[in-house]
Protein backbone atom coordinates (compact mmCIF):
# COMPACT_ATOMS: atom_id res chain seq x y z
CA UNK A 1 0.00 0.00 0.00
CA UNK A 2 1.24 3.16 -1.04
CA UNK A 3 0.01 6.35 1.09
CA UNK A 4 0.63 9.98 -0.46
CA UNK A 5 -0.04 12.23 2.68
CA UNK A 6 -3.57 14.33 2.05
CA UNK A 7 -4.38 12.90 -1.28
CA UNK A 8 -4.89 9.27 -0.75
CA UNK A 9 -4.04 5.53 -0.30
CA UNK A 10 -2.61 3.62 -3.61
CA UNK A 11 -2.27 -0.04 -4.16
CA UNK A 12 0.07 0.39 -7.18
CA UNK A 13 0.97 3.31 -8.94
CA UNK A 14 1.91 4.09 -12.48
CA UNK A 15 5.44 3.26 -13.83
CA UNK A 16 6.76 7.17 -14.27
CA UNK A 17 4.95 8.19 -10.61
CA UNK A 18 6.74 5.11 -8.73
CA UNK A 19 9.86 6.49 -10.43
CA UNK A 20 8.82 10.11 -8.70
CA UNK A 21 7.64 8.32 -5.42
CA UNK A 22 11.09 6.57 -5.19
CA UNK A 23 13.09 8.97 -6.28
CA UNK A 24 14.79 6.84 -8.92
CA UNK A 25 16.61 9.46 -10.98
CA UNK A 26 18.06 7.12 -13.80
CA UNK A 27 15.02 5.71 -14.59
CA UNK A 28 13.46 9.48 -14.68
CA UNK A 29 16.30 10.69 -16.59
CA UNK A 30 15.58 8.16 -19.29
CA UNK A 31 12.20 8.92 -19.46
CA UNK A 32 13.10 12.91 -20.13
CA UNK A 33 15.35 11.84 -22.86
CA UNK A 34 13.06 9.78 -24.41
CA UNK A 35 10.36 13.40 -24.45
CA UNK A 36 8.46 12.55 -20.96
CA UNK A 37 6.61 15.76 -20.55
CA UNK A 38 7.67 16.64 -17.04
CA UNK A 39 4.38 19.67 -16.89
CA UNK A 40 2.08 17.20 -18.04
CA UNK A 41 -0.21 15.71 -14.48
CA UNK A 42 -0.35 12.12 -13.89
CA UNK A 43 -3.48 9.84 -14.09
CA UNK A 44 -3.11 8.52 -10.23
CA UNK A 45 -6.96 7.33 -10.51
CA UNK A 46 -10.10 7.98 -11.72
CA UNK A 47 -10.48 10.96 -9.86
CA UNK A 48 -7.06 11.90 -8.51
CA UNK A 49 -4.38 13.58 -10.99
CA UNK A 50 -0.80 15.20 -9.60
CA UNK A 51 1.78 16.75 -11.78
CA UNK A 52 5.27 15.44 -11.26
CA UNK A 53 6.42 18.54 -9.45
CA UNK A 54 3.50 18.01 -7.23
CA UNK A 55 4.32 14.22 -6.34
CA UNK A 56 7.56 14.86 -5.98
CA UNK A 57 7.21 16.96 -3.56
CA UNK A 58 4.71 15.47 -1.09
CA UNK A 59 6.70 12.57 -1.68
CA UNK A 60 9.81 14.48 -0.43
CA UNK A 61 11.91 13.74 -2.58
CA UNK A 62 14.23 16.40 -2.76
CA UNK A 63 16.72 14.75 -5.74
CA UNK A 64 13.74 14.36 -8.26
CA UNK A 65 12.88 18.41 -7.29
CA UNK A 66 16.47 19.01 -8.33
CA UNK A 67 15.89 17.15 -11.70
CA UNK A 68 12.61 18.60 -12.85
CA UNK A 69 13.94 22.33 -12.03
CA UNK A 70 17.34 21.42 -13.90
CA UNK A 71 14.81 20.59 -16.95
CA UNK A 72 12.79 23.77 -16.57
CA UNK A 73 9.96 23.09 -14.37
CA UNK A 74 7.53 25.39 -13.84
CA UNK A 75 7.41 26.33 -10.23
CA UNK A 76 4.92 29.04 -10.69
CA UNK A 77 2.06 27.53 -11.81
CA UNK A 78 -1.16 29.60 -11.41
CA UNK A 79 -3.23 28.42 -9.24
CA UNK A 80 -0.90 25.67 -8.11
CA UNK A 81 2.71 26.99 -6.97
CA UNK A 82 5.11 25.12 -6.07
CA UNK A 83 5.66 27.07 -2.93
CA UNK A 84 2.14 26.14 -1.62
CA UNK A 85 2.70 22.32 -1.52
CA UNK A 86 6.12 22.60 -0.70
CA UNK A 87 5.69 24.52 2.80
CA UNK A 88 2.56 22.05 3.34
CA UNK A 89 4.29 18.71 2.68
CA UNK A 90 8.06 19.50 3.09
CA UNK A 91 10.87 20.29 5.16
CA UNK A 92 13.08 22.64 5.00
CA UNK A 93 15.43 21.80 2.87
CA UNK A 94 13.22 21.19 -0.05
CA UNK A 95 11.46 24.85 0.87
CA UNK A 96 14.61 26.66 0.36
CA UNK A 97 15.89 25.02 -2.77
CA UNK A 98 12.64 25.73 -4.41
CA UNK A 99 12.66 29.59 -3.28
CA UNK A 100 16.49 29.76 -4.30
CA UNK A 101 15.55 29.07 -7.92
CA UNK A 102 12.63 30.93 -8.44
CA UNK A 103 9.77 29.72 -6.82
CA UNK A 104 7.64 32.81 -5.79
CA UNK A 105 6.41 32.99 -2.01
CA UNK A 106 2.69 35.62 -2.26
CA UNK A 107 0.44 33.18 -5.32
CA UNK A 108 -2.71 31.60 -4.11
CA UNK A 109 -4.19 28.37 -5.10
CA UNK A 110 -7.47 27.45 -6.75
CA UNK A 111 -9.53 28.24 -3.58
CA UNK A 112 -8.10 31.53 -2.83
CA UNK A 113 -5.12 30.05 0.06
CA UNK A 114 -1.91 31.48 0.70
CA UNK A 115 1.21 29.84 1.77
CA UNK A 116 0.31 30.83 5.82
CA UNK A 117 -3.15 28.78 5.32
CA UNK A 118 -1.00 25.91 3.81
CA UNK A 119 1.59 25.50 6.25
CA UNK A 120 -0.65 25.53 9.02
CA UNK A 121 -2.79 22.84 7.64
CA UNK A 122 0.04 20.21 6.47
CA UNK A 123 3.25 21.40 8.31
CA UNK A 124 3.09 24.26 10.91
CA UNK A 125 6.91 24.40 11.69
CA UNK A 126 6.98 26.06 8.26
CA UNK A 127 5.40 29.10 9.62
CA UNK A 128 8.42 31.13 11.15
CA UNK A 129 10.42 29.74 8.02
CA UNK A 130 7.73 31.54 5.11
CA UNK A 131 8.48 34.98 7.17
CA UNK A 132 12.23 34.68 7.51
CA UNK A 133 12.08 33.77 3.81
CA UNK A 134 10.17 37.03 3.01
CA UNK A 135 6.28 36.83 2.94
CA UNK A 136 5.69 39.07 6.07
CA UNK A 137 3.43 37.25 8.44
CA UNK A 138 1.61 40.19 9.33
CA UNK A 139 0.50 41.03 5.91
CA UNK A 140 -0.71 37.78 4.84
CA UNK A 141 -1.27 35.72 8.30
CA UNK A 142 -5.02 37.00 9.13
CA UNK A 143 -6.88 33.76 7.78
CA UNK A 144 -4.35 31.69 9.69
CA UNK A 145 -4.97 33.41 12.38
CA UNK A 146 -9.05 33.09 12.49
CA UNK A 147 -8.16 29.40 11.81
CA UNK A 148 -6.32 28.91 14.64
CA UNK A 149 -9.48 30.13 17.16
CA UNK A 150 -11.52 28.17 15.04
CA UNK A 151 -9.14 25.19 16.13
CA UNK A 152 -8.82 26.36 19.46
CA UNK A 153 -4.79 26.54 18.69
CA UNK A 154 -3.52 28.94 21.70
CA UNK A 155 -0.02 28.31 20.72
CA UNK A 156 -0.35 29.32 16.93
CA UNK A 157 -2.66 32.36 18.12
CA UNK A 158 0.27 33.48 20.28
CA UNK A 159 2.72 33.52 17.91
CA UNK A 160 1.07 34.99 15.20
CA UNK A 161 0.43 38.08 17.86
CA UNK A 162 3.34 38.34 18.85
CA UNK A 163 4.29 39.07 15.43
CA UNK A 164 1.81 41.61 14.58
CA UNK A 165 -1.34 40.08 13.19
CA UNK A 166 -4.02 42.07 12.77
CA UNK A 167 -6.30 40.78 15.95
CA UNK A 168 -9.37 42.24 14.08
CA UNK A 169 -8.17 40.61 10.84
CA UNK A 170 -12.10 39.97 9.12
CA UNK A 171 -11.53 39.88 5.13
CA UNK A 172 -14.24 37.98 3.52
CA UNK A 173 -13.84 34.64 2.18
CA UNK A 174 -15.13 31.52 0.77
CA UNK A 175 -15.58 30.36 4.27
CA UNK A 176 -16.56 33.19 6.39
CA UNK A 177 -18.53 35.48 3.69
CA UNK A 178 -19.90 37.44 6.57
CA UNK A 179 -16.22 38.60 7.23
CA UNK A 180 -15.75 36.97 10.80
CA UNK A 181 -13.29 38.14 12.97
CA UNK A 182 -11.61 35.92 15.69
CA UNK A 183 -13.07 37.34 18.23
CA UNK A 184 -16.71 36.40 16.54
CA UNK A 185 -15.60 33.37 15.92
CA UNK A 186 -14.50 32.41 19.42
CA UNK A 187 -17.83 33.81 20.58
CA UNK A 188 -19.58 31.34 18.50
CA UNK A 189 -17.61 28.48 19.58
CA UNK A 190 -19.02 29.30 22.91
CA UNK A 191 -14.80 29.08 24.34
CA UNK A 192 -15.36 31.94 26.76
CA UNK A 193 -11.33 31.27 27.86
CA UNK A 194 -10.84 32.29 23.83
CA UNK A 195 -12.94 35.52 24.39
CA UNK A 196 -10.87 36.89 27.36
CA UNK A 197 -8.09 36.27 25.53
CA UNK A 198 -7.98 38.06 22.70
CA UNK A 199 -9.97 40.58 24.22
CA UNK A 200 -6.42 40.98 26.81
CA UNK A 201 -4.58 40.99 23.30
CA UNK A 202 -6.62 43.96 22.15
CA UNK A 203 -9.07 42.73 19.94
CA UNK A 204 -12.25 44.84 19.20
CA UNK A 205 -15.71 44.09 21.27
CA UNK A 206 -17.73 46.21 18.76
CA UNK A 207 -16.74 45.20 15.50
CA UNK A 208 -19.45 43.63 13.90
CA UNK A 209 -19.88 41.49 11.14
CA UNK A 210 -21.57 42.47 7.83
CA UNK A 211 -24.37 41.33 8.73
CA UNK A 212 -24.65 43.50 11.66
CA UNK A 213 -23.99 40.54 14.51
CA UNK A 214 -21.16 41.69 17.33
CA UNK A 215 -20.07 39.32 19.39
CA UNK A 216 -22.53 40.20 22.12
CA UNK A 217 -25.21 39.44 19.95
CA UNK A 218 -24.14 36.66 18.90
CA UNK A 219 -23.56 35.06 22.28
CA UNK A 220 -27.30 36.44 22.76
CA UNK A 221 -28.25 33.75 19.92
CA UNK A 222 -26.46 31.09 21.14
CA UNK A 223 -28.03 31.57 24.63
CA UNK A 224 -24.74 31.74 26.98
CA UNK A 225 -25.64 34.09 29.09
CA UNK A 226 -22.06 33.93 30.85
CA UNK A 227 -20.40 35.12 27.65
CA UNK A 228 -23.10 37.66 26.75
CA UNK A 229 -22.64 39.10 30.26
CA UNK A 230 -18.96 39.60 29.59
CA UNK A 231 -19.12 40.90 26.44
CA UNK A 232 -21.74 43.90 27.33
CA UNK A 233 -19.87 44.84 30.34
CA UNK A 234 -17.01 45.50 27.81
CA UNK A 235 -19.70 47.75 25.46
CA UNK A 236 -19.86 51.15 25.46
CA UNK A 237 -23.02 51.81 27.52
CA UNK A 238 -24.65 53.55 24.60
CA UNK A 239 -25.10 50.52 22.86
CA UNK A 240 -27.51 49.50 25.80
CA UNK A 241 -29.13 52.43 26.11
CA UNK A 242 -32.64 52.21 25.88
CA UNK A 243 -33.51 55.69 24.45
CA UNK A 244 -30.72 55.44 21.96
CA UNK A 245 -32.16 52.18 20.21
CA UNK A 246 -35.82 53.64 20.47
CA UNK A 247 -34.27 56.32 18.37
CA UNK A 248 -32.54 54.54 16.35
CA UNK A 249 -34.79 51.84 15.25
CA UNK A 250 -37.73 54.84 14.33
CA UNK A 251 -36.71 54.39 10.91
CA UNK A 252 -38.05 51.04 11.11
CA UNK A 253 -41.51 51.87 12.01
CA UNK A 254 -42.29 49.06 14.14
CA UNK A 255 -46.04 47.61 14.53
CA UNK A 256 -47.50 47.78 17.99
CA UNK A 257 -47.80 44.03 17.69
CA UNK A 258 -44.12 43.44 17.22
CA UNK A 259 -43.08 46.08 20.00
CA UNK A 260 -45.40 44.37 22.54
CA UNK A 261 -43.93 40.91 21.54
CA UNK A 262 -40.36 42.32 21.85
CA UNK A 263 -40.50 43.57 24.86
CA UNK A 264 -42.41 41.05 26.13
CA UNK A 265 -41.28 37.75 28.57
CA UNK A 266 -42.15 35.07 26.14
CA UNK A 267 -39.52 35.15 23.24
CA UNK A 268 -39.88 32.02 22.18
CA UNK A 269 -42.61 31.19 19.21
CA UNK A 270 -43.24 27.06 19.13
CA UNK A 271 -43.81 26.00 15.68
CA UNK A 272 -46.83 23.61 14.25
CA UNK A 273 -45.98 20.26 12.99
CA UNK A 274 -44.25 20.83 9.45
CA UNK A 275 -41.90 18.99 7.37
CA UNK A 276 -38.83 20.71 7.83
CA UNK A 277 -38.38 19.61 11.81
CA UNK A 278 -38.56 23.01 12.96
CA UNK A 279 -39.96 23.28 16.32
CA UNK A 280 -39.08 26.66 17.48
CA UNK A 281 -37.85 30.38 16.63
CA UNK A 282 -36.09 32.48 19.19
CA UNK A 283 -36.28 35.93 19.25
CA UNK A 284 -34.17 38.76 20.44
CA UNK A 285 -35.16 41.07 22.98
CA UNK A 286 -35.88 44.63 21.08
CA UNK A 287 -33.05 45.82 22.70
CA UNK A 288 -30.91 43.43 20.91
CA UNK A 289 -31.85 43.48 17.25
CA UNK A 290 -29.66 44.01 14.83
CA UNK A 291 -29.68 46.16 12.09
CA UNK A 292 -28.77 44.45 8.62
CA UNK A 293 -28.80 44.41 4.95
CA UNK A 294 -30.10 41.70 2.62
CA UNK A 295 -28.76 42.95 -1.11
CA UNK A 296 -29.82 46.27 -0.92
CA UNK A 297 -32.64 46.37 1.50
CA UNK A 298 -32.14 47.86 4.59
CA UNK A 299 -33.67 45.08 7.52
CA UNK A 300 -33.85 44.73 10.84
CA UNK A 301 -33.12 40.94 11.86
CA UNK A 302 -35.45 39.88 14.76
CA UNK A 303 -35.12 35.60 15.34
CA UNK A 304 -32.15 34.96 17.31
CA UNK A 305 -32.30 31.27 16.30
CA UNK A 306 -34.79 29.11 13.96
CA UNK A 307 -34.38 25.55 15.08
CA UNK A 308 -32.35 23.28 12.62
CA UNK A 309 -31.72 26.33 10.21
CA UNK A 310 -28.96 28.60 11.51
CA UNK A 311 -29.02 30.71 8.05
CA UNK A 312 -31.97 31.58 8.22
CA UNK A 313 -33.39 34.55 9.76
CA UNK A 314 -36.64 36.01 10.45
CA UNK A 315 -35.90 40.16 10.07
CA UNK A 316 -38.66 42.62 9.56
CA UNK A 317 -38.85 44.87 6.47
CA UNK A 318 -39.75 48.47 7.17
CA UNK A 319 -41.06 49.15 3.22
CA UNK A 320 -44.44 48.09 1.95
CA UNK A 321 -45.93 49.25 5.46
CA UNK A 322 -43.90 46.91 7.25
CA UNK A 323 -43.56 43.41 7.18
CA UNK A 324 -42.29 40.04 8.42
CA UNK A 325 -39.78 38.49 5.89
CA UNK A 326 -37.04 35.64 6.02
CA UNK A 327 -33.55 35.59 4.71
CA UNK A 328 -31.26 33.12 3.85
CA UNK A 329 -27.92 33.99 4.41
CA UNK A 330 -26.10 31.39 2.86
CA UNK A 331 -27.94 31.66 -0.39
CA UNK A 332 -28.58 35.01 0.13
CA UNK A 333 -32.23 35.55 -0.72
CA UNK A 334 -35.15 37.17 0.56
CA UNK A 335 -38.85 37.32 0.56
CA UNK A 336 -41.58 38.52 2.24
CA UNK A 337 -43.70 37.44 4.11
CA UNK A 338 -46.56 38.53 6.35
CA UNK A 339 -47.87 40.90 8.71
CA UNK A 340 -46.24 39.99 11.94
CA UNK A 341 -49.84 39.01 13.59
CA UNK A 342 -50.44 36.78 10.60
CA UNK A 343 -46.79 35.51 11.31
CA UNK A 344 -47.85 34.70 15.13
CA UNK A 345 -50.81 32.36 13.98
CA UNK A 346 -49.02 29.62 11.67
CA UNK A 347 -45.70 30.66 11.06
CA UNK A 348 -44.70 27.38 10.04
CA UNK A 349 -47.59 27.85 6.66
CA UNK A 350 -44.80 30.65 6.05
CA UNK A 351 -41.60 29.54 6.48
CA UNK A 352 -42.54 26.60 4.61
CA UNK A 353 -43.64 28.46 1.72
CA UNK A 354 -40.02 30.38 1.86
CA UNK A 355 -38.04 27.21 2.33
CA UNK A 356 -39.81 25.69 -0.70
CA UNK A 357 -39.53 28.33 -3.18
CA UNK A 358 -43.13 29.35 -2.76
CA UNK A 359 -42.87 33.42 -2.20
Amino acid sequence: MITLKGIGKFNELPEISMHIYKGNIPALQVAIEEGWDIEEDIKLSKHISLSPLDLALISQRLNVVKLLVEHGVNLNVKNNPAFLQAVRYCKEDIIRYIVAHGAKLDMLNQVGSGAYSQAYYGNKKNIPLIHELGLDVKQHGGPVLRQAVSNHDRKTITYLLDQGVDINYNKQNMVYPYGATPLTEATRMGNLAMVQYLVERGADVTLAEKDGERPYTIAVGNKNTALADYLKSLEPSELHDVENKKYALKKYKLSDELISFLTGDKLRLDLGANDYGISYIDFFTLMDTIEMKGGRQRLLRLSANIDNYSDLLIVWNPKKNGQIGCYDVEHQEYADLCSFKEFLTKPEIYLTKFLEGEL
